[in-house]
Parts: structure tokens; C-alpha cells; sequence
């Protein structure tokens, strides 16, 4: 699997669980999300705008999703947009342009997608280290594990459940 297909079976709307924990203030805490994900072109406004602030063109673009996602506990909701820039010679690793709802600069980090079919991602930027792992167990869970080191150290476990495909074209 690379990621363009990887991202394609992620497309659909899901449920998730997620349990994080702050070893520094010896907190867990618990929350559910339903997240949308739609597989998006590259030639989509805010692709193309998100690939010019690091001087890319819609014809490097590998693929790229759209997330929403509504936690309806706090009322919380919001967006990103991935955009996974491949490498030359190989597709299984290259950047990743991530850009999220109430952050002010888009994020320039990493992709790998492992030979057994977990997808890596890997982010620095302003002090903060994060790596997410994602990968399916069945066809339609996915699991999703992060560590984020900065000012605070928080590790979570997600395990997301498809509750519909895809929206087929017509």
C-alpha cells in the first residue's frame, strides 16, 4: 500500500475514541470524535494555496485529503488538510503539508509508509515534536497511536470505526 491508496481507503466518515495522557501532570482523559475524510485534488483552491507557501506545484502533489472532524462533548470541531508531496524515486516516503483549523502557519513534515502498511508521519516545528502511526487491522477500523514532546509530553491511542464509505461520484 502507498499512501495514495491509503489515504483513498481512509476516505469516509468515522467514529473515534481517544484516551490521551500528560505523564507530567499524571493526567488521562477520554473523548469521542466523528471525523469526515474526503480525498481532495490537486488543483482545489486551498491545495493549491497550501503547496505555494512552500513553493510546490499542484503537479508534485502525490495526493492529498481534507479531515473535519466534531467532538460533540466540548463542541469542539475543526479542520486540516494533508497534501503528501512524494519522493522522486520513491513514493513510500515524502513531505507532508499539513495545514489545521486555528493554527496560523501551516506545518512542513514527513511521511513514511512502512512495508507492513503503517502509515508515519513526523512533525517539528516551533519546539514541538510529534510522530503519529496509523494502520487498519480490519478493513474498516483504523487504528492511530501519537506522542507529541514540547513544553509537555502527551501520548494518545485513537481507534476509529468506518460508520460510512465514501460519497461515490456519479
Amino acid at each position: 500500500m502507498n499512501i495514495k491508496e491509503f489515504f483513498q481507503h481512509r476516505a469516509g466518515a468515522w467514529s473515534s475514541q481517544r484516551t490521551s495522557h500528560n505523564p507530567f501532570i499524571q493526567k488521562s482523559e477520554s473523548s469521542n470524535s466523528v471525523i469526515q475524510i474526503a480525498l481532495a485534488e490537486a488543483t482545489d483552491p486551498q491545495i493549491t494555496a497550501l503547496c505555494q507557501q512552500y513553493n510546490f506545484i499542484a503537479e508534485q502533489v502525490f495526493c492529498a485529503a481534507k479531515i473535519n472532524w466534531d467532538r460533540p462533548i466540548d463542541r469542539t470541531k475543526g479542520s486540516s488538510i494533508l497534501v503528501a508531496i512524494a519522493d522522486r524515486d520513491d513514493v513510500q516516503q515524502g513531505k507532508l503539508l499539513s495545514q489545521h483549523s486555528g493554527e496560523k502557519s501551516p506545518v512542513l513534515g514527513r511521511y513514511t509508509m512502512e512495508k507492513d502498511d503503517v502509515l508515519r508521519l513526523v512533525n517539528e516545528h516551533d519546539g514541538l515534536f510529534a510522530e503519529e502511526k496509523l494502520w487498519f487491522p480490519r478493513p474498516n477500523i483504523c487504528m492511530r497511536t501519537s506522542v507529541t514532546i514540547g513544553t509537555s509530553k502527551v501520548s494518545s491511542f485513537c481507534t476509529e470505526i468506518r460508520k460510512a464509505e465514501p460519497a461515490k461520484s456519479p
